[in-house]
């Protein structure tokens, strides 16, 4: 009888350090959130800023907010208005458990000489499809086509946006295209006649792709 009544005594004592153990975990992760509230950015002004050079550049920010409260942001990248060219300004906003958002503005800064000029029109590539890019001017060294590689179909999924920031230069900045990513380099034009660059994107190779004023 004594060793069952030691062998109870040992059961009910190892059931309540289980128990106690259990109880420690649960205070352990009694305060650690399964719930988050995802921060919200959205730009103040427009996304593609122009400016010609010498002008003053004051960037206007975003909003950032985590449910209905205010949250501090952080700003990577410059832009100087003495250097003409296509400057990318990246913002990001983190909520309070680590989760972030972030948002872009491009700011092209244009010489006099490319905004007097209007490259507007369509244009054929030289090899591939034979696609026509039908380029469309918004404003004085912003502009848009419908076809970045010259595929024989353009649309939506083809379409950015580009500078001309200098009488010979092209720059056409990363930018999301239907959730896939565009962007081109070595982008040169002779205005009136022809412009060419290479698309950087998974779906295109790396040849330089040259389209002539139609």
């Amino acid at each position: 009888m004594k060793i069952l009544t030691k062998l109870f005594m040992i059961a009910i004592l190892s059931a309540s350090a289980l128990l106690l153990s259990g109880c420690e975990k649960d205070d352990e992760t009694a305060d650690i959130s399964f719930v988050t509230t995802y921060p919200v950015v959205s730009l103040i002004g427009e996304q593609w800023e122009v400016l010609q050079v010498g002008e003053t550049f004051t960037d206007p920010g975003i909003e950032a907010f985590e449910g209905e409260t205010a949250i501090d942001y952080t700003t990577s990248g410059t832009v100087d208005t003495s250097v003409p060219g296509v400057y990318v300004l990246t913002y990001t906003a983190v909520n309070q458990d680590g989760f972030s958002a972030s948002t872009i503005r491009y700011v092209g800064v244009i010489t006099p000489e490319a905004a007097a000029i209007d490259l507007s029109g369509q244009y054929q590539r030289t090899a591939g499809a034979l696609g026509v890019s039908t380029v469309t001017r918004i404003e004085p060294g912003l502009y848009e086509t419908d076809n970045i590689g010259g595929v024989a179909d353009p649309g939506p999924a083809t379409t950015v946006r580009f500078y001309h920031y200098d009488v010979n230069q092209l720059g056409v900045p990363p930018q999301d295209v239907q959730g896939s990513e565009f962007a081109a380099v070595d982008a040169t034009v002779i205005p009136g006649e022809s412009y060419s660059w290479i698309v950087i994107n998974p779906g295109y190779g790396t040849a330089l792709r040259t389209f002539v004023k139609l």
